[in-house]
């Protein structure tokens, strides 16, 4: 039986409910894609097909970052629908590129997109200078639509090619997040817990040797950081928490430069 909230719910909390679906919903755009091509307005799906194909390999090249839409009002209310809040343990270099382990997954990732796709929980401010990208399995960028939505965030593709193309750039001031236990950790997700799957996971591991930088007199200049994000049952919040201060047995040791 579905119930209804009540009437007196506040203006605010029915906003917050009604972003989430949109964020969920939106990867379904493809059956209006392909709806589109069985009615007078087929058009729209060849031309964005066109579209689709001359920008195939942008989810391999760095994505696409439009702060406008990054700034959104709806990140800030879904943030708060949780909420997910962002807390800062450690500075990061902008002269530095950066690859940040994230876990774990849970359902859908919520906390690892508000965090670093959107502007919801203040990353920009929080890290000056560093722009944060989020490895995404390379499946939903065959999705209509949706490719455009999650590329306009940061999210790549999660593919070597992907991490070259983003921790070789020269200058610094990249961030690129790896969701280390996939999907296997996202089937293991309950309330009131977390599962990480670790076991055969240190391919990003090789991926931080290969881009690392060489100090002349101190050998490799590793840094650590790290993105762990779990459910505090007692307030019923997600919070992210960025940094050395997030270390615990569980933690996977994320290399960065």
């Amino acid at each position: 039986m579905v119930e209804f909230a009540p009437l007196w719910v506040p203006w605010e909390h029915r906003l917050q409910t009604l972003v989430v679906p949109q964020w969920v919903g939106s990867i379904h755009c493809y059956v209006v894609f392909i709806g589109l091509l069985f009615t007078r307005f087929w058009i729209i799906s060849i031309l964005y097909a066109v579209w689709w194909y001359l920008d195939r390999a942008k989810p391999w090249q760095g994505s696409r970052h439009i702060d406008v839409l990054r700034c959104w009002a709806v990140w800030k209310h879904m943030k708060d629908y949780f909420p997910i809040s962002l807390v800062k343990t450690a500075e990061l270099d902008p002269s530095r590129n950066y690859l940040a382990g994230y876990h774990p997954h849970g359902i859908a990732a919520v906390g690892a997109f508000t965090n670093l796709c959107t502007d919801g929980t203040g990353f920009p401010s929080l890290f000056p200078g560093i722009r944060s990208h989020l490895m995404m399995l390379n499946l939903w960028f065959w999705a209509p639509v949706f490719r455009d939505y999650i590329i306009i965030g940061g999210m790549v593709a999660a593919d070597k090619e992907s991490v070259f193309h983003i921790l070789s750039k020269e200058g610094g001031g990249n961030l690129l997040a790896i969701i280390v236990g996939v999907v296997q950790e996202a089937l293991d997700a309950r309330s009131g817990g977390y599962k990480l799957v670790l076991l055969n996971r240190k391919g990003f591991i090789r991926l931080a040797l290969m881009h690392g930088y060489w100090e002349e007199g101190s050998g490799f200049n590793w840094r650590l950081a790290r993105i762990v994000f779990w459910w505090e049952d007692s307030t019923d919040e997600y919070t992210s928490y960025f940094g050395r201060k997030s270390l615990n047995p569980l933690t996977v040791k994320i290399l960065c430069w």
